[in-house]
């Protein structure tokens, strides 16, 4: 049997939820205000999306248990995702900056380009991991890499990212829109491809 989500059309599904949404981004943004507190709340905010995706009660409730239980646990996966996407954007800029003088630097750039992307869509993947299964954050960043490419989570995952990139460029328009759904939005979109691969292959495998 199907589960519910996949039955019912994203955009309503969107519609359904879009309070509680709006409410883990809110939750999401103060629970990153410690810096060092991102990675967890991160693994937090998919924790929240996959009960709203399940249809689990008190959605908050698992948002705040998440982000309680893996503070510190979470930290290593900040090395995929913020940190390295950064470090890749800023060195994409730079070749961009410079590629007038150096016209072999272009592809320099989009090499960063592409493993920027390459590392949000397995940081979903391994955020999402930790989240749902008891398992340490080095195997949830190595498994990543591998689930990336099973399933049809990568439509999904490139929704996403494309979401976070048009709120990110064009500041400051978008600015009430980042802070209502600017993180949730993204991260639901991302879940929702995601979820059926991590059911399938690791939470099922388990049980």
């Amino acid at each position: 049997m199907r589960e519910p989500y996949l039955q019912t059309g994203f955009v309503r599904l969107c519609w359904q939820k879009l309070f509680h949404l709006m409410v883990l981004n809110v939750l999401f943004l103060l629970c990153c205000v410690g810096v060092l507190t991102v990675p967890a709340a991160l693994t937090a905010l998919s924790r929240g999306c996959q009960a709203l995706l399940l249809e689990e009660p008190h959605p908050f409730r698992s948002f705040f248990r998440t982000f309680r239980g893996s503070l510190a646990g979470a930290l290593p996966l900040g090395l995929l995702f913020p940190l390295a996407p950064a470090a890749l954007g800023y060195g994409c800029l730079f070749y961009v900056q410079n590629a007038a003088e150096q016209p072999l630097l272009t592809a320099c750039a989009v090499f960063c380009l592409l493993w920027c992307c390459l590392m949000f869509f397995c940081a979903c993947f391994a955020y999402g991991m930790y989240a749902r299964v008891k398992l340490s954050p080095w195997a949830a960043m190595k498994n990543s890499f591998v689930l990336l490419f099973r399933g049809h989570a990568f439509g999904w995952l490139l929704a996403a990212l494309l979401l976070a990139a048009v709120g990110g460029t064009m500041l400051p328009y978008t600015l009430p829109g980042l802070v209502l759904l600017g993180a949730s939005l993204p991260c639901f979109t991302a879940v929702r491809g995601t979820m059926p691969v991590l059911e399938h292959l690791i939470v099922k495998e388990e049980t």
